[in-house]
């Protein structure tokens, strides 16, 4: 928001409204903009939220980003510099956010090297990228991991909440009208409306949750897949020198 007349909370709730509008619209172009908001939420507030929850939520948003990129079929150079921001060799995980045990940086330096190595595969075999695009990754990155993706960044949001003061809508949406562009004040904002009432900010019944209604809940977490990807290849380690086979990712 910019601007020293915003209070933070102001300011970290509007840019919470604005991810969430991402995550439940599956806006892929548009993920590393939420990363960037779980980076910056991490150094303010390491603990906020539990380590492997955040580590899952990341995990979940940088795969479902790189698959897109592959989807896309974006240069191969592009999605390298993504598979290496996200998930860098032989850099071990971060556990700047939430407590992190031996354990769980184990578990999610696994999950990094199996989708990395998955990658790096796919784009160095132009058949299985077809093949595997065309089957697994449906399975393993389509809408139930997007929707398991959106239940873990709905209990991500919840978390902040709770640590939050009550919202005041008058603030928020004299925030909003703020930093908009001249001409007249819209009468409704629908993204910062959903979001409330998504929190339970609003009188129920309005939106309903993720898993409140219309659809089922998602139980699978994106998780699962990244970790049941890391143990099939330790079952079957390849040899030196050859890719193994990278089943799907998931969250911690």
């Amino acid at each position: 928001m910019g601007g020293s007349d915003v209070s933070p909370s102001v300011a970290l709730r509007l840019a919470l409204a604005g991810a969430w509008h991402v995550v439940r619209g599956r806006s892929l172009g548009q993920f590393p903009r939420v990363l960037g908001l779980l980076e910056a939420v991490g150094r303010a507030a390491p603990g906020a939220v539990r380590y492997r929850h955040g580590a899952r939520l990341r995990l979940g948003l940088q795969a479902a980003v790189v698959v897109a990129m592959l989807r896309e079929a974006q240069p191969a150079g592009r999605v390298l510099d993504a598979v290496d921001s996200f998930f860098p060799e032989g850099e071990p995980p971060a556990a700047a956010q939430g407590h992190a045990t031996p354990r769980d940086l184990a578990m999610v330096g696994e999950a990094q090297e199996s989708f990395r190595e998955l990658v790096l595969a796919l784009l160095g075999d132009r058949g299985r990228r077809a093949a595997y695009l065309q089957g697994a990754a449906g399975r393993e990155y389509g809408e139930p991991f997007l929707r398991a993706l959106e239940r873990l960044f709905f209990e991500y949001l919840q978390r902040l909440e709770s640590a939050l003061p009550p919202p005041d809508l008058r603030q928020l949406q004299e925030a909003v009208w703020r930093h908009a562009s001249p001409g007249p004040r819209p009468r409704e904002l629908p993204i910062l409306s959903r979001y409330l009432a998504d929190m339970g900010h609003a009188p129920s019944g309005c939106c309903p949750a993720p898993g409140s209604g219309g659809s089922a809940p998602c139980r699978r977490r994106p998780w699962d897949s990244l970790m049941r990807s890391s143990m099939t290849r330790r079952a079957r380690r390849r040899p030196a020198g050859r890719w193994s086979p990278c089943p799907s990712p998931a969250a911690p």
